[in-house]
């Protein structure tokens, strides 16, 4: 399926789902939507970091803290997350939720839900990039992308996430949407 024949879940300001509509047509900035990130930690507690293609609609050439992207219609947001890790990085793994969180910025209104997993080579094998979205991956410490030293840019979106995550914001709840 191409980007332009996918179809979004839309959602109201309070993550009720109340409609579809092909990505093409998506008013981005003004229509909510949910996005699933996974936190992909390696054995040694680092982040693995994407650097986004120059191709990208969405912050081309950025550092994306997480792996992840739009929930279709149909999908949860689980669904979602496996399919989205198994797209990018060519593998898939246990997830582990740590619940839902808003964010939105210039070109975004989100309704987000973080998960987090191990990567171990030995047991995944290696990484099969989506050539298309990810041009190259990085480890980072958490605390190397929270203080941007180097000043590299990061999707907006994801270094929400990880801030959520680092400073314990967010926490999954039977309440959650799926």
């Amino acid at each position: 399926m191409s980007a332009t024949d996918e179809i979004i879940t839309l959602v109201d300001k309070n993550n009720t789902v109340i409609g579809e509509v092909a990505r093409r047509l998506m008013k981005f900035g003004e229509d909510y939507h949910r996005v699933t990130y996974i936190l992909v930690f390696n054995t040694k507690g680092n982040l693995l970091i994407q650097k986004r293609t120059d191709n990208k609609a969405f912050c081309p050439g950025f550092y994306g803290v997480a792996t992840g992207g739009v929930v279709e219609t149909g999908e949860s947001y689980i669904e979602s997350a496996h399919r989205e890790l198994k797209e990018e990085m060519g593998f898939d793994a246990d997830l582990t939720s740590h619940g839902i969180f808003y964010t939105e910025g210039t070109g975004f209104k989100i309704w987000g839900k973080i998960y987090s997993c191990c990567y171990d080579e030995s047991i995944h094998g290696p990484l099969v990039l989506q050539a298309k979205e990810v041009a190259s991956v990085h480890e980072m410490s958490v605390d190397e992308v929270l203080n941007n030293h180097k000043q590299l840019p990061f999707t907006p979106d994801s270094l929400d996430a990880l801030y959520h995550y680092a400073n314990q914001l967010t926490a999954p709840s039977s309440s959650d949407p799926e």
